[in-house]
C-alpha cells in the first residue's frame, strides 16, 4: 500500500512537473512571437510605426514636464520642497506595494490608450485616402484591362493576313509589344494594390523548386530570343512558408530583369536555390548583364526610378517590378539583398524562411546532392506536341 502512494506521489510529481515545462515553454514561444511580430509590424506596417512613436513621445512628454515642474518648484521653494518630499515618503510608506503597482498601470495604461487614441484620429485622414487610392488604382487597372485585351486581338487578326505591307506590319508588331509592356503595368498595379492589403495572402508550405520552375519555364523563349543561357542549380530541401503565386511573380520579375538587362550572344543567367541552413531558403539570381552603377544601386527598388544607363526605357519593362519584389519579399519576412558591378553583371539574393517541418531540415543538413538544369531549350509539357 504504501509503494503504491509512493508511486502515484511519484507519478503526479512527474506529471505537474511536466505540465509546468509544458506551459513555459508555451509562455515562452508565445512570448518570442509576440516580439517577433511586434518586430516585424513596426519595421512594414507605417502606421503602427507611427502610433508607436506617438505614445513615446507622449511619454517622453510627461516625463519631461514632470522633471521640468520639479525642478521649478524646488528652485523655488526649497523649504517647501523637502517637506512636500517628506509628506510623499510617509505617504508611499503607508500604501500597499499592490495599490502602488496598480496605480502606476493605470497610469500607464492610461497614457497609452490616450496617445494611441491620439495617432488614431491624427492618422485617420491618410488611411482613408491611402484606401480610396487602392481603390481608384484597382478600378482603373481593371477597367483598362478589356479594352486593351480587345485592341491587342484586333492587332493580331490583322497581322494574321498575308499581303500586309512589311512597314504597316512592322508598326502592328510595335503596337502589340507595347500593349504587352501597358498591361504589365496594369498587373503590377493591380499587385501593388494586393499588397497594400496583405491579409488577403494566404500562407502555406511551398516548394521553391516548383515555383521557379515555372517561372523560368515561362521566360525560356525569351531566353531563347536573346541567345542567353538560362541555367537553375537546386539543392535538396526548399520548402518555405509563403504563397506559390506571389513568389511565382517575384521570381519571374528577378529573371526577367536579368535576361533584359543581359546583352545578347554569351551572356548567361544562373540561378541557384539551395538552404543556407540558418532556417531559410536562398534564392540566388546572377547575370553577366551591363550592371549598375552604385549611385542607382540605392534606388533600384523605388516605383518608377530608372536609371539612364542600367534601367533604360529602351529594354522595356514598368519601374514597378523591383518594387514588387522587395514588398513580396517583406511580406514574406524575407530579406532581400543585390549587388552589382557595372559592365561586369549582377547577383540578387532572396532568403525566406522555410516552412513548417523543421525534421526535414535536419536530416538533409549535410546533403549537397544539386542538380543543374539548363533551361535554354527548354519546352513546356503542355506546349510540347505530338508527331
Amino acid at each position: 500500500m504504501i509503494r503504491l502512494v509512493m508511486l502515484l506521489m511519484f507519478m503526479l510529481k512527474t506529471s505537474v512537473k511536466n505540465s509546468i515545462q509544458k506551459i513555459a515553454r508555451a509562455s515562452w514561444k508565445r512570448c518570442v512571437g509576440l516580439v517577433t511580430d511586434f518586430a516585424y509590424k513596426y519595421q512594414y506596417d507605417l502606421f503602427f510605426r507611427t502610433k508607436t512613436k506617438v505614445i513615446a513621445l507622449e511619454f517622453f512628454l510627461v516625463a519631461t514636464i514632470f522633471v521640468a515642474i520639479s525642478v521649478v518648484f524646488n528652485y523655488q521653494y526649497e523649504g517647501a520642497t523637502r517637506t512636500l518630499a517628506d509628506a510623499i515618503e510617509r505617504t508611499l510608506s503607508l500604501i500597499d506595494t499592490n495599490d502602488l503597482l496598480v496605480t502606476a498601470l493605470i497610469f500607464l495604461g492610461t497614457t497609452t490608450l490616450f496617445g494611441y487614441i491620439i495617432a488614431h484620429i491624427a492618422l485617420k485622414p491618410t488611411r482613408d485616402a491611402l484606401a480610396s487610392q487602392k481603390q481608384f488604382i484597382g478600378n482603373v487597372a481593371h477597367e483598362l484591362r478589356t479594352p486593351l485585351s480587345i485592341i491587342k486581338t484586333n492587332i493580331e487578326v490583322a497581322l494574321l493576313e498575308r499581303r500586309l505591307d512589311s512597314k504597316l506590319r512592322d508598326t502592328l508588331l510595335g503596337n502589340v509589344d507595347e500593349l504587352d509592356r501597358t498591361s504589365d503595368i496594369i498587373n503590377n498595379l493591380l499587385s501593388l494594390n494586393t499588397l497594400l492589403n496583405p491579409e488577403r495572402v494566404e500562407f502555406s508550405n511551398v516548394d521553391l523548386g516548383v515555383v521557379v520552375d515555372a517561372a523560368l519555364a515561362k521566360l525560356s523563349v525569351l531566353a531563347k530570343q536573346k541567345n542567353i543561357i538560362l541555367s537553375v542549380t537546386r539543392g535538396e530541401f526548399l520548402i518555405v512558408s509563403g504563397n506559390s503565386v506571389a513568389l511565382e511573380q517575384a521570381a519571374m520579375n528577378l529573371i526577367k530583369n536579368a535576361i533584359i538587362y543581359t546583352p545578347q550572344q554569351g551572356g548567361r543567367v544562373d540561378v541557384a536555390i539551395a538552404p543556407n541552413y540558418y532556417g531559410h531558403i536562398e534564392l540566388r539570381i546572377h547575370d553577366t548583364g551591363m550592371g549598375i552603377s552604385r549611385e542607382d544601386l540605392f534606388h533600384v527598388f523605388e516605383p518608377f526610378y530608372r536609371a539612364d544607363r542600367s534601367r533604360s526605357r529602351a529594354h522595356g519593362g514598368s519601374g514597378l517590378g523591383l518594387t514588387i519584389v522587395s514588398e513580396l519579399v517583406k511580406l514574406h519576412r524575407g530579406k532581400i539583398t543585390m549587388q552589382s558591378t557595372e559592365k561586369q553583371g549582377t547577383t540578387v539574393v532572396v532568403s525566406l524562411p522555410v516552412g513548417n517541418v523543421p525534421q526535414l531540415i535536419t536530416n538533409n543538413k549535410k546533403t549537397d546532392e544539386r542538380v543543374a538544369i539548363d533551361f535554354s531549350d527548354y519546352k513546356h509539357p503542355a506546349r510540347s506536341t505530338k508527331k
